[in-house]
């Protein structure tokens, strides 16, 4: 049953509502793709790859391939990465991925991850970026240290869509315009009064200071005045 609840409506009438929400299950899994002897890597042609060994993510079976020189003649500057689906499975793999560079303590660098969209893998295949990183970029960068590199493909595959119960929080409208008047009206806790010609005012000074930067320094600043009258 959806969570529950009650709201009066603006004529008064009390209405219940719920809430409720639809989530996409996952299973999560990851692979960690340490790149040794890069630049010999180089040696590989463009359009060619090498490829890793296999892993199991989310209950299927993947590899990554990485392509040195680039996935074709158009991105001969870039180092590119695409995940394969290895399983011949007869259900459809839908499943994203993210792939991203790894610093020296192996925490994702932002600036080089890269989130794939759902991609039904039992059609496509193989999902990757093709412009992963500039090859002159990386072999400029605190990346790349001793001739290796680091990258980490997490894969998220799409078990079910299912509705969950959510809380129902309803949020009354803000009466605190009223309260205000309030506190002024009844002068309880009024600290601060202003002389308006003949006529005095009360009121509070948190007030005064929260609402107005003037009154916030001449009441607790260098401004402070050393009465509470102010004119």
């Amino acid at each position: 049953m959806p969570a529950s609840g009650s709201a009066s409506a603006s004529d008064g009438a009390s209405s219940s509502g719920s809430a409720s929400a639809i989530v996409a299950g996952t299973v999560n899994g990851y692979h960690v793709l340490k790149i040794v002897g890069y630049s010999l890597t180089k040696a590989v042609p463009n359009g060619k790859s090498i490829k890793s060994r296999p892993f199991r993510a989310g209950g299927h079976a993947w590899h990554v391939q990485y392509f040195p020189n680039g996935e074709d003649a158009e991105k001969a500057d870039y180092v590119a990465f695409f995940l394969y689906l290895d399983d011949t499975s007869s259900k459809a793999v839908e499943a994203k991925a993210i792939f991203s560079l790894l610093d020296m303590e192996g925490n994702p660098v932002p600036s080089h991850r890269f989130t794939t969209k759902v991609v039904n893998f039992s059609e496509q295949r193989n999902w990757g970026y093709k412009e992963f990183m500039k090859r002159d970029s990386l072999e400029k960068s605190e990346y790349l240290k001793d001739d290796c590199f680091k990258t980490r493909i997490d894969v998220s595959v799409i078990t079910d869509f299912h509705a969950e119960e959510t809380p129902l929080i309803v949020v009354p409208p803000s009466n605190m315009h009223r309260q205000f008047g309030d506190l002024l009206l009844s002068k309880e806790g009024a600290d601060v009064k202003f002389q308006v010609g003949k006529k005095k005012f009360d009121a509070h000074r948190l007030v005064l200071a929260a609402r107005s930067p003037v009154f916030k320094a001449q009441l607790y600043g260098r401004m402070r005045e050393s009465t509470t009258k102010v004119s």
